[in-house]
Order: C-alpha cells, then structure tokens, then sequence
C-alpha cells in the first residue's frame, strides 16, 4: 500500500470511528506530516483524494474540514436535522438564484477520472510544484489561449494560482505606479479588499487610477458586452496616461452574440494589460485553478520575485487539468454546454416576454443572468414564500430588479418557473 493510501485510510477510519466529526477541522498538513512521520507531498495527495471521495472539503487559507458523509457518520445525524435539511430543500422548487453548473452538461464523470491518473503519478508528486505553475499545464493554456483569444504568448507568460486573489497579489508585488485602482462596481469586494489591504486607495469607474479592472464580457450582472469603441477607448486611456489594465475574461466563453470579442491583450500585443482567466466555470466551480498572463515588460520582473510567492494551486489538479486540456476535453465540454445554456437562454427570454414587456427585461449577449424590473417591495421574500430564489441587486422607491439566472435550472422546468414568477 502506498504511504498516500495509508493516510487516506488512517482519517477515513477516525471518522467512522467518531475521532473526527462532521464540521470538525482536520489536523494542517504539517501537522500530519510530524504525527504521522510522512512527507508532505504523501500528506497533500491523501487530503486530495479525501476531498475527491467527499470525505473532507477545504476553506482557503483556513484549512480543511469534515463533511460528514461517512457513512457510519450519516447514521449519527440527528433525525431534526434531516428533516430540517428535507424541509428546506422541499421548500424551494424553483433557484433563479444560483450561478452554476447544470448537472446534464456536467464533466464530473470523467474529471474524476483524470484526478485518478494524476494521484497515481507517484514520482511526479513527491515533489513541490513550480511557484509559477507546471510547466506542462502552462504550455496548454498558452495553446488554449492562443486558439479561443488570439492572444499570442508562452508559457513563461503564464502564472497559475488558486483563485484571482494570489494572483492579484504578484500584480501587485509587479506594479510599480501609484497605488490606486478602480473596480466597476462595488461588488467586486474580493479583488478590491486585496488591493486596499496592500495599501491602495480602491475607487470605482475612475479612470484616473493607476490600474483599471475590468470584465469587458460581462459588464453588468446582466451580461453587457464591451463595444469595439469602448475597447479602442480604453486601450488610448491606458497608453496614454501609462495605467495598466487588468482584464477578467470572465464569461467570454458564454457571448452569444456573432459579433467577435477580441480580448484587450491581444489588441495590445500584451502591453499595459494584464489578462486574468479561469477554469472554474467552464471546468467545475470546485476546481480552484485561475490563471494570470503577464504583461509583455514583467516577465523578467516576475522571474526576479518568483521565489516569494509559493504556489497556491494543488499539483495533483494541475498535472490532470493539462492531460484534460492536451486530449481536447475541456473544448468539447465547452461546446456542449454552450449548447445547453443558448437553448435554454433563448427559451427563458422567449417564456419571459409572454408576460413582461421589454422595458421589464435587461439582458446581454453573454451569460445566462436576466435582469427583471417589478414594481414592488420585498419581492425576493415574497417569491421565496412560493417556492421561487431570487437575488435583488437594486431597490427604488417604486420598485425592485431581480437578477434571474438559468444556468442551473432544468430546461424543462424553464416555462414553469417564469409562469409562476408572474402568477
């Protein structure tokens, strides 16, 4: 039996045993690692695969905890809680609330299968990952990039982290103006927290700050797209007044309109824009892989504060995201759920315009979120009492916008949830 195996079996019996319950915080990794006299690496694919089996689930930069799903563990669940969890499930019958993933177009199945492949590369694992990121996952995304943004650029361009928010921080280390940064809006409060807790005065829709962050394929929580002009615009501000611009492509997998949206990078060649990416809504939200391209002057830059900044990102996911991305997986899932989620966007417009007009309605090219404008107070709650989840992202005197999304909602269900919207 591998050392890693041994690990695994060692927590999966305390927690069938009762030592560990459901909640309770598992020892760090270098806590096992002197318990249980093992190397860190055979700790890290232990916890690994216990979140993969469903055993444990991590909190970043705190740690990791007990699910509860053992089954000796669900025996000892208070029969009041089940029926709470029933009783609340029971109680929402239709989530126009949640931004996910549809379990029809889910790649579950066989991303299991390939974090399988990868915790069996023993060698390979038994050493500490790049700073920067593996080298073989940062020549796919080069490859990727390269085909669906036109951006041109290597893999030493490339920085792989857990999340925008390491990211944002080698931005930072990397950022030699004055401290000031603007966000679109306030909901940004991550990446603007990261930013003000390193000294910045974060300001919103200034295009007088130093760095400018933008999402030019979702603008508004509606799916906005970016013009060409405001592109052009933007790009002759940057180099004009010599700010930098960090783009979040977030989304752009998911515009539906035919115009083209050419990503600010490749517009620029890569100068005085930073272009942030990530996996987790095109892959699955629990795999926690972003990724940063560089600005074309900060690679030697970068290389000279590489040391400083440990990977954030599980190598064990790393090794089976780059095989996923070289055997051509991730654009055949992406297809089919651009698929999935163009049906089912233009069936929800189609059933909404049944019964709201088009000043009611506010909706993009990209994404499955439409804005509904009511008249009203508290409608959230009130849709709440009837089944229906809704999110209010702003109020008036006279009324209030719901923010719907589609994405997770069965397309059969879609004419059921818009009816009852309105009745």
């Amino acid at each position: 039996m591998k050392v890693y195996e041994k690990i695994y079996d060692y927590y999966v019996k305390q927690m069938n045993e009762g030592s560990l319950n459901k909640g309770d915080r598992m020892p760090s990794l270098r806590e096992t690692e002197q318990l249980l006299s093992v190397s860190r690496t055979s700790v890290e694919t232990a916890y690994l695969q216990l979140s993969a089996d469903g055993y444990i689930y991590s909190v970043e930069k705190v740690g990791y905890f007990v699910t509860g799903l053992s089954a000796t563990m669900k025996d000892r669940v208070q029969e009041k809680e089940i029926e709470n969890i029933k009783k609340d499930t029971a109680k929402i019958r239709y989530d126009l609330a949640t931004i996910g993933e549809d379990k029809q177009a889910s790649c579950l199945p066989l991303w299991t299968r390939y974090m399988k492949s990868a915790l069996r590369q023993e060698e390979r694992l038994l050493s500490y990952s790049d700073n920067q990121g593996e080298e073989d996952l940062r020549a796919e995304i080069a490859k990727y990039v390269r085909k669906k943004r036109n951006i041109i650029c290597s893999a030493d361009d490339v920085v792989i982290g857990a999340g925008f928010q390491s990211l944002l921080t080698i931005l930072i280390a990397l950022n030699p103006t004055d401290k000031t940064i603007s966000f679109p809006t306030r909901e940004f409060s991550d990446g603007a927290k990261t930013f003000e807790m390193a000294g910045y005065q974060v300001n919103y829709r200034d295009k007088n700050s130093a760095l400018i962050y933008v999402t030019p394929s979702y603008m508004t929580k509606w799916g906005q797209v970016m013009t060409m002009k405001r592109r052009r615009e933007l790009i002759d501000h940057a180099f004009t007044n010599d700010h930098l611009i960090i783009e979040d492509d977030y989304q752009n997998e998911f515009v539906f309109s035919t115009t083209p949206t050419p990503s600010l990078y490749a517009m620029t060649g890569g100068e005085r824009v930073a272009f942030l990416g990530s996996f987790s809504s095109v892959l699955l939200p629990s795999v926690r892989i972003s990724y940063i391209i560089l600005p074309k002057d900060t690679k030697n830059q970068y290389q000279d504060i590489k040391k400083y900044f440990n990977q954030t990102t599980s190598k064990a996911e790393q090794i089976a995201l780059a095989q996923f991305l070289r055997d051509g997986h991730l654009n055949r899932h992406i297809k089919k759920i651009r698929k999935l989620q163009e049906e089912k966007r233009e069936l929800a417009l189609s059933e909404l315009s049944k019964h709201f007009s088009s000043e009611q309605l506010l909706f993009g090219d990209s994404g499955m979120e439409i804005a509904l404008n009511l008249k009203g107070k508290n409608l959230a709650d009130t849709l709440l009492k009837k089944g229906i989840k809704v999110n209010t992202i702003s109020s008036t005197e006279d009324g209030e916008t719901l923010l719907l999304s589609f994405s997770r909602i069965p397309m059969e269900d879609i004419p059921a949830a818009v009816k009852a919207l309105y009745s």
